[in-house]
């Protein structure tokens, strides 16, 4: 048996859900962010395990989205899309970007071949560099706030669209009720209060004054 959404929440669901999901994201940006000016360790992985925490959260409402996004035929491949896409924005070649992006701001801090930091001492001098890396992989999560808000816009024209819709047909219901009661009215009225020589002629009565002859 299909057990599911009915389709006509699909849409107030997707964007109730985004807005949880946006609320989310930027409230793990607000717990993230200040670890680039933290010195202490404690702190900082403190806050990087909230921020990353509150972040993940938002996966299964994620999932649950693109699959109502879509029709249900098209549900597998919206989740196959949804996997290849955050593979390719997420996995790679993010990370070798990264790499390369701090390796430029930090060249000190290369790790060579047995693990080790090409120069420790002057890595330490390079730690504005390390920051500035962090901050641009920080920021690469601002991109979600931006798609989840168009896609709660998008959420809501199609709840608008099917409003109207809704109103029209309505609209078109009473304009048939209205014009059924009318007849029916206009009816009832000639069944109760019709004369009653219309009544007698339409039952061929000679002796009726609408006939245009008197009785003998």
């Amino acid at each position: 048996e299909d057990v599911g959404v009915d389709d006509s929440m699909r849409y107030p669901i997707i964007a109730s859900m985004v807005s949880r999901v946006n609320a989310l994201v930027a409230l793990s940006l607000l717990f993230v962010f200040p670890t680039l000016l933290m010195q202490d360790a404690v702190f900082f992985l403190t806050f990087l395990f909230i921020g990353w925490t509150l972040l993940f959260m938002t996966q299964t409402m994620v999932n649950l989205i693109s699959m109502l996004a879509v029709d249900r035929c098209h549900r597998p491949n919206a989740v196959a899309f949804l996997m290849l896409t955050s593979h390719i924005l997420g996995d790679v070649p993010l990370p070798i970007i990264l790499g390369l992006i701090k390796d430029k701001l930090a060249p000190s801090c290369r790790v060579g071949p047995s693990g080790d930091f090409a120069d420790p001492k002057q890595c330490e001098a390079e730690e504005l560099g390390i920051r500035k890396s962090l901050a641009i992989a920080y920021a690469w999560v601002l991109w979600a706030l931006l798609f989840y808000e168009l896609c709660r816009r998008f959420a809501k024209r199609e709840i608008g669209k099917a409003r109207a819709e809704e109103h029209n047909t309505l609209l078109m219901q009473e304009e048939e009720d209205d014009g059924t009661r009318e007849d029916s009215a206009f009816a009832y009225y000639h069944s109760q209060f019709q004369p009653e020589g219309l009544n007698q002629s339409a039952g061929g009565d000679e002796s009726s004054p609408l006939n245009g002859r008197d009785n003998p």
